[in-house]
C-alpha cells in the first residue's frame, strides 16, 4: 500500500519492523543491564575508600541484641577461673551466741575440696574460746537471794565436722562498671563430734566428754581472684545434752580462703 506525502510516495512495507525483532532486541537489553552495572562498580571496589568489615554481624533492630551490640555492653556468661579439681583452705573466726551466760568464740580451719564446680566435700575444725557474759551476778530469786550458781550442763570446746557443700546458686558484682566480683551461694550436710565440757547437777564438777553431732548450714563466699576469696558462713550443731533433750548451737563465721 502506497501513501502519499508531498511530491514522493513512499512504500508501507519497507519500514515495517517484525514484531519478533522488537521482543529479541528488549531481551538482550535487559540482559546487558546487570554486567553494565557491574563493571561500573569495579573501579569503586579497587578505590582507596572501601568500606571496612568490623567483624560484627548486621543486626535488625528488632533482635534483641540489637542494642547490646550499639551500646557496646559486653557481658561475661562464665568464670573467669575454676573450683573443680582444686583445693581450698579457710582459716576463719566467729561466734556461738545461744548461750545468755556463755558465749564461745571459735577459731578454726576447714579445708574443701571441690569434686565439681559446684559440689565440694569439706572437712572442719575449730577450738572454741569460752567467755562469760557476766549475767550470773544479776540473777535474784523470788526472795531477792543472789544466785550463787547456774547450771551450764553442756559447754563447747571444740568441733570437728565432715560433710558436703552444695552450691546452687552461682552470680557477679560489678564495682564501677570496672572490676567483676565472683560469688556463690552454698548450702552444708554432714556429721562430726563436739567435745563438750559436761556438768550433770550442781554438786558435780565438770567433765570432757566427747558426743556425736549432726551439721547444717549455708554460706556465702565472694572470689577476690583466681586464689582467694572471703567466706561468711552459719552451722547449725545439733547434739545430746547432758541431763536429756538436744542441744542446737549455732555458729556463725567469717574467714578466708586460699585456693591451691
Amino acid at each position: 500500500m502506497n501513501y502519499a506525502v508531498g511530491d514522493r510516495s513512499v512504500n508501507a512495507k519497507r519500514i515495517q519492523v517484525p514484531l519478533w525483532a522488537l521482543v529479541v532486541a528488549l531481551t538482550l537489553a535487559l540482559l546487558a543491564t546487570p554486567a553494565l552495572a557491574q563493571e561500573a562498580a569495579a573501579p569503586a571496589a579497587e578505590g582507596a575508600e572501601v568500606a571496612e568489615d568490623d567483624g560484627l554481624p548486621e543486626l535488625d533492630e528488632d533482635d534483641p541484641m540489637y542494642w547490646a551490640e550499639m551500646r557496646e555492653v559486653y557481658v561475661m556468661q562464665q568464670r573467669a577461673f575454676l573450683k573443680e579439681g582444686r583445693f581450698a583452705l579457710t582459716l576463719y573466726g566467729g561466734i556461738i551466741p545461744n548461750n545468755i551466760f556463755e558465749q564461745y568464740l571459735p577459731l578454726g580451719v576447714r579445708a574443701n575440696y571441690f569434686l565439681l564446680e559446684n559440689i565440694g566435700l569439706e572437712l572442719a575444725g575449730s577450738y572454741a574460746f569460752r567467755r562469760d557474759t557476766q549475767l550470773r551476778d544479776t540473777l535474784r530469786d523470788e526472795s531477792g537471794a543472789d544466785a550463787q550458781e547456774v547450771l551450764i550442763g553442756d559447754g563447747q570446746a571444740s568441733h570437728v565436722n565432715f560433710g558436703v557443700m552444695w552450691s546452687p546458686v552461682y552470680g557477679k558484682l560489678a564495682y564501677y562498671n570496672d572490676r567483676i566480683i565472683y560469688l556463690d551461694m552454698n548450702i552444708f550436710g554432714g556429721a562430726g563430734m563436739v567435745v563438750a565440757q559436761t556438768q550433770s547437777d550442781f554438786n558435780s564438777g565438770r567433765s570432757t566428754t566427747a558426743k556425736p553431732e549432726g551439721v547444717l548450714g549455708a554460706g556465702i563466699a565472694l572470689y577476690l581472684g583466681e586464689h582467694a576469696s572471703v567466706r561468711a558462713d552459719y552451722r547449725q550443731f545439733i547434739f545430746a545434752k547432758v541431763n536429756g533433750g538436744v542441744a542446737k548451737p549455732s555458729e556463725v563465721s567469717l574467714g578466708f580462703s586460699w585456693f591451691f
